[in-house]
Formats: C-alpha cells, structure tokens, sequence
C-alpha cells in the first residue's frame, strides 16, 4: 500500500468519524383514549416539561423541543396559564379523524440516547368509545401509523368490561384484518399508559404498572392483552402529568398535586395545579422511547 493511498484512508476515516449525527427518523404516534382519560393533558405537560430543571443534575443534556407558532408550542402556554391557573384545558373534539390535531415534539435525553422526533395525533375520546359499537367509526387515520399510545384510566372500574376489553377485542380483530391488506401492521407497538397515576391509590403501583396496576385493577383486560400480544408488540405504563406534591426523602407528601375545585364541574375535566412551583409530572417518556425504540428507559421518573 502506498503512502498516498493510506494518507487517503485515514482521511476518510477522520471525515467519516467527524459527521454531525444524521437526523433522528420521525416516529407517527397515534394518541388514543376514552373522554377523561388525560390525553390533552399529557401532551401540553409534554410540551411544557415543567420539571426538566430538576432532571439536569441527571440528565444535562434533557430538552423538549418544539415548532416555534406551532399547535405544541400553543399547547405549553396553555399549560402554563391553564393548568397553574385553574382554567379548564379544552378536550380534544370529534371532527374528522383525518384533521385531528398534530403535535410536533423532538425529544434530547442524553447522549447515550437517541434524539426523539415525534409527530401526535390527538384522537378523540368519543372515536374511542364507539370502536367496539356495530357503528361506522373512521380508523383509517390510526392504522396509517405503526405505533399507537392507548390511555385509559381505572377510577370507572366497571369499564374493564364494559369498555376497555370490548375496545381491544376489537381493535385486535381489526388489526388482523389490516394486516392482511399492509403486511407492515407486523411492526405495530402499542404503549398501552395508565394515566392519573397521582391518585393515591395507584402512585405506589406506578413501579411495576404490568403486575400492581392492570393486572389488579383492569383484570379482565390485562388478561386479554396478556394473551393475545406477545411483549415486543404490546407494553404497559403508568404516567402522571400533575405528579405528587413531594417526592423528596426529606420532605416526602405523596398527596395528589392536583386540586378540583367544588363548583359542581366534573372533576376529571376540570383539575388543576394544587402547588405550581412543585409541578413534577411522572412517567411521560417513557412510552414514547419504547414506542420509537423497542427498548425501555431505565428511569422510572422518565
């Protein structure tokens, strides 16, 4: 080998090694749920990430970022002037599934991990509820995407089997169907999230939300899920826009930071921030990074 010729390999190799990183791929999240069930929510605590100040001694580098004039950037203003504030943060309406609002976020967590690049579509909670009826529910826009975020909550234990399973059941026949039309349904994951974990009888089971959470209490569809999804295609998760008011070893108040005014309003629609200053919601990365991934964060506040 001649000099010039490894004066070029090493050149290349140098410029090869230098390359700033390519651009993450943009994953589609179809974000689905019953009315209630926090979906809005959680987003605009996504978008705003109120506790990121307190992750930097672990995680330097964590950053949400956003279009500038954009839906999410509209999203974390009303997190900050509605949720702190007490106004009631609208609900996503039916409309057409096709013009269902999409939010944009890019996700830093360090540099061990991938960058995020993240595209919601906020599907109405009406959309859900109707999937296990015999009536004509457009769902074209939710199988055009290959990983679905499902949110459901467990105050209404009754939906366990008046809701929840029949969604399943049918969302699974549905997509056996589709599958045979776009093979590509094959890479399908599904984050299925249990929200309003502040609660204080589910904070402890936020840990292990397979086993303390849905197994417990959403029985009938945990063992639906459970047997029908293998684990690569189906994961559950617990998060918590509003969080505790403390979880510090110091000062420990695992009481719900989230205040419901007595106005006669339903209060799933119409909580608020009970101490803003202490807002640290839990849980809300960790589905989207298995979603885009197919691995798990290792931190539970992720």
């Amino acid at each position: 080998m001649t000099l010039e010729t490894q004066r070029n390999r090493v050149s290349h190799a140098h410029t090869i090694f230098h390359q700033k990183p390519m651009t993450p791929k943009t994953t589609s999240i179809s974000l689905i749920g019953p009315r209630a069930s926090g979906k809005t929510t959680y987003l605009a605590t996504l978008a705003n990430f109120p506790h990121c100040t307190h992750l930097k001694t672990q995680y330097p580098h964590l950053k949400i970022n956003y279009p500038t004039n954009s839906p999410t950037e509209k999203l974390s203003h009303q997190a900050e002037d509605i949720l702190k504030k007490g106004a009631k943060l609208a609900a996503t309406r039916r409309g057409d599934i096709n013009n269902q609002p999409t939010y944009h976020y890019r996700i830093t967590i360090s540099k061990k991990h991938p960058n995020l690049e993240i595209i919601f579509q906020d599907i109405a909670g009406e959309i859900f509820e109707q999937i296990p009826l015999d009536i004509e529910t457009p769902l074209n826009q939710l199988f055009k995407t290959l990983s679905w975020m499902i949110m459901i909550t467990d105050w209404q234990t009754k939906q366990d089997r008046i809701l929840y399973k029949p969604v399943f059941e049918k969302l699974y026949q549905l997509i056996n169907e589709q599958q045979q039309i776009n093979p590509t349904l094959k890479k399908l994951r599904i984050a299925v999230v249990m929200s309003k974990c502040e609660r204080g009888e589910i904070w402890a089971g936020r840990l292990e939300p397979d086993e303390d959470l849905f197994k417990v209490r959403l029985p009938e569809t945990h063992d639906y899920l459970t047997t029908k999804f293998p684990t690569n295609k189906l994961k559950f998760f617990a998060c918590s826009s509003f969080g505790v008011l403390s979880t510090s070893p110091n000062n420990f108040d695992p009481r719900p930071n989230r205040y419901i005014p007595d106005d006669g309003s339903e209060s799933e629609y119409s909580a608020f921030l009970r101490e803003p200053e202490q807002w640290q919601p839990f849980g809300l990365i960790s589905p989207i990074y298995w979603l885009t991934t197919g691995k798990t964060l290792n931190d539970i506040q992720l």
